[in-house]
This record gives C-alpha cells, sequence and structure tokens, in this order.
C-alpha cells in the first residue's frame, strides 16, 4: 500500500507541474458552484506513548492512507467540508532500553465534516488567484483496531535481548544457552488489549487541516494539506502512560472536480434530437444532411454520393437543368448548359455595357451634382467600367471636342459642368441634344 501511495501521489505532483504553468483567469461563480469533489494518497504518522530515540528512527512508522472529500463553498469565504480516511497507522518503539521494543499497527477510519476558511476570498487574496491556503476544523470520529508483532511465523514469541537481538528464550531463563535468534516478520497477529483497561476501539477526533489549492482548470483543483488529529483515546497504541491523548497526522494530496449548475445564459440544446440530426435527409435525395453537399435537391433527381444532382458532361449545369447533354469539356455555357458562341458572348458584353452606362445616366438623373458626376469619373479612371484598360479609348466625335478644354482626349466631370454653365451664358454652341449627348458619351468612354 505504501507504493501504492508514492506512486498516486508523484503522479499527482506531475500532473500539476503540466498545468500549473497555466493562468487560472475565469471569474469566481460561486452562486453556480455546487460541490468540489476530490479523492487522493498520502502518508499518516503516529504520535503517541511509544520511546523514539532519533537516531535509531526507521520509516516502518509512516503509512499510507487515502482521502474522499466533499465540499461546499458558501460565498467567497466558508465552506463545509465532508471527509474520509482509510489507511494504517503504525508505530515500531525503537530503543536501546529492551524493555521498550513495543509495536503495534491498526487499520484506521476517519469520517469527519470541517468549516473551511478559503483565503482566495478577494479580500486576503484575489480568487482568480492559481492557488490559495485555506483552514480547516472540525470534528470526526476514528475506528481502530490495535494489532502487534509479538511472534514470528512458526509462533515462537519475540524475547529481546541487551545484546540486540531477538531470540526464543527469555535472556533470564535457564534455558537461555540454548535459545535461538529470531528476526521479526512485521505480521501483526496478535490483538493488543490492556490488562486493566476494556477500552474502545473508536474515539471522537478533532482534525485540524492547512492546506494550499493548486487551481490547474476552472474545474479541476490540486490540493496539497496536511490535517493533524487530535483523538479522544489514549489506546490507538494499546498503551497508556500519561495524560496526553493519541494524535496522528495525515500529509496527502487530492484532485477535486468542481460540479457547477448550468449557466442560464449558455446556449440551450435541450429540445434539439442530435440523433434526429444525424440521420436527417432533409431533401429526401438518399443523402443524409450531415454528408449532403447540395441541401435542396429536388424529388426524384438522381445525385451522387455527396448528395449533388448528376452532371454528365462537367459543365457545371446538372443534368436535370442542361439543355445540352454532351457539351464539350472546357466550352464556355450560360445558365442553361448551353454552348455559348462568340457571337452569344459579344451580345452579352453588349447587354452589360447598355445595362451599365443606363445605370450611370439613371444615377446622374436622379441626383445630378457635381459630387456625383466626380465619383463616376473616378469609377471610370480607375477601370470600373466596361472599358477595363484592355481597349483604346474612344474618340471624342467632333461635334463634342469643345467640350475638352484640356485636349487631353477624356471628357472629365469639371469639363461637362463647364459645358453645361457655357450652354446657359451662350458662351458655346451646345444645344440640349448636344448635352445629352456629351453626358452619353462620358458614361461609355
Amino acid at each position: 500500500m505504501m507504493k501504492v501511495a508514492i506512486v498516486l501521489t508523484a503522479l499527482a505532483t506531475f500532473c500539476f507541474s503540466l498545468e500549473s504553468h497555466a493562468q487560472y483567469e475565469e471569474d469566481y461563480l460561486g452562486d453556480r458552484d455546487v460541490m468540489a469533489i476530490g479523492a487522493g494518497a498520502g502518508f499518516i504518522s503516529f504520535f503517541g506513548d511509544f520511546a523514539k530515540e532519533n537516531d535509531l528512527a526507521n520509516y516502518t512508522n509512516i503509512k499510507a492512507g487515502y482521502s474522499v472529500n466533499l465540499e461546499h463553498r458558501f460565498g467567497s469565504v466558508f465552506g463545509a467540508q465532508i471527509d474520509g480516511l482509510y489507511g494504517t497507522i503504525a508505530y515500531n518503539e525503537v530503543s536501546r532500553d529492551v524493555t521498550k521494543h513495543r509495536n503495534f499497527q491498526s487499520s484506521l477510519f476517519s469520517a469527519s465534516a470541517k468549516a473551511v476558511f478559503h483565503l482566495d476570498n478577494d479580500i486576503i487574496i484575489k480568487r482568480k488567484s492559481p492557488f490559495s491556503p485555506y483552514l480547516a476544523f472540525g470534528i470526526g470520529y476514528t475506528k481502530f483496531n490495535p494489532m502487534g508483532d509479538l511472534k514470528d511465523k512458526n509462533g515462537n514469541t519475540y524475547h529481546y535481548w541487551l545484546d540486540g537481538t531477538i531470540r526464543d528464550i527469555d535472556e533470564n531463563d535457564v534455558t537461555a544457552p540454548a535459545a535461538n535468534i529470531l528476526f521479526r516478520d512485521y505480521t501483526y497477529e496478535s490483538e493488543l488489549t490492556d490488562s486493566i483497561t476494556a477500552y474502545k476501539r473508536g474515539a471522537l477526533t478533532f482534525p485540524l487541516t492547512f492546506g494550499i489549492k493548486l487551481k490547474m482548470s476552472p474545474r479541476i483543483q490540486g490540493r496539497i494539506f496536511a490535517t493533524y488529529n487530535l483523538t479522544q483515546t489514549d489506546f490507538i497504541d494499546n498503551v497508556s502512560e500519561n495524560d496526553n491523548n493519541d494524535k496522528f497526522l495525515y500529509t496527502g494530496f487530492t484532485i477535486h472536480f468542481v460540479i457547477r449548475k448550468k449557466d442560464p445564459e449558455a446556449p440551450n440544446y435541450d429540445d434539439v434530437d442530435f440523433a434526429e440530426l444525424k440521420s436527417g435527409d432533409s431533401d429526401g435525395d438518399g443523402i443524409r444532411d450531415t454528408d449532403d453537399n447540395c441541401q435542396g435537391t429536388p424529388d426524384g433527381v438522381p445525385v451522387n454520393e455527396k448528395g449533388c444532382p448528376l452532371d454528365f458532361d462537367k459543365d457545371g449545369v446538372p443534368d436535370y437543368l442542361d439543355k445540352e447533354e454532351a457539351t464539350e469539356a472546357g466550352a464556355i455555357v450560360d445558365e442553361n448548359g448551353v454552348t455559348m458562341t462568340d457571337e452569344m458572348l459579344a451580345a452579352k458584353y453588349t447587354d452589360f455595357k447598355d445595362s451599365l452606362t443606363t445605370e450611370r445616366i439613371e444615377t446622374f438623373h436622379d441626383e445630378p451634382s457635381m459630387g456625383t458626376l466626380r465619383e463616376i469619373q473616378s469609377s471610370i479612371e480607375n477601370g470600373d467600367h466596361e472599358n477595363d484598360g484592355t481597349k483604346d479609348k474612344l474618340p471624342i466625335p467632333a461635334s463634342l471636342k469643345q467640350a475638352d478644354a484640356d485636349a487631353n482626349g477624356f471628357i472629365s466631370a469639371d469639363e461637362i459642368s463647364s459645358a453645361i454653365d457655357g450652354f446657359f451664358e451662350g458662351t458655346n454652341d451646345f444645344t440640349v441634344k448636344k448635352l445629352h449627348d456629351l453626358i452619353d458619351f462620358f458614361f461609355e468612354q
């Protein structure tokens, strides 16, 4: 069990080292925290009546323990916690006095309720701090049953001699010269009892805890802590030599998972049938919606494995709309899948040009201002019109050349304005018809 506890503690510490670099940034949401559930492992050390000489101490007095706990936090400062501890408690008296070689080991179960004081309360330490100390105290009950290693596997009782050996005969016995040397097997086979007091094998316990929370994420915490347990009995070790009750220390590491209420502002998908979404086929083409690249296919139209209508000639127009079923590869087609000739492309361009010119003329007539003219001129100069720089500029008709004041072969918005002013002032020979022709040319150039 000791090895298991060491491995679990090392693993938990390693996990924390991987996560501790991440800053815990989520704001405290106490109204949503319901409970923190934790489990972990650690070590139990006993403090009782047995004698101890430091230079002869050994590690057989430290045993493994396993703990679980539940905590509810009330607001920022206080919380309530229920703890359970199961493990082994032991002590092997080590002394040069041969009368002091007592030992015991006991299974131990302790349950307690504690009040918790949290220091990450935005008063002492910020709630979003990645680590925080905490204190806890309470009351509990501990059960124990001391057993002793008094005999070896063959049933021989241990006798401790002044020379430091263990033998099967008392050193003062007349048959002592025939004694055989024994070695302790650390099997606690004998139930220990007191010859005078028939004590209870359970007692009230007052646990005092100091710990540090390590916030790995908003929902995961690691906790390193030490709990000093003051018991109300002096017989955990089966020895009562003074008025001091026995005590034990549990040092552990636990991983806690924080349970929270659902965020009321989070999207609610309770009414969504995800199974139906996964298997649904809204257009009835035989391809699930999750795999269908062409939603809304008309009824009865054949589709491929992606749910898209078949296109035999791959001209981009599905067969059920294609009026030319075997278009040559690379041909340009119209919306009906029919190959477009050069004449058809020219007609398309002319229609586009005429529609664009009409749109600009209508824009000018709706808002006949210099600002509108200059916006259109900027569009023309930037190539954002039918003459995109791939063909020569249109020559200015002879009847309109007098409007080209700077003789650069381009009619500007200011030049149109000057021509209109000259018409009203009588300084040019423009007529109303010529002004309309001039505006039309302005859009066509």
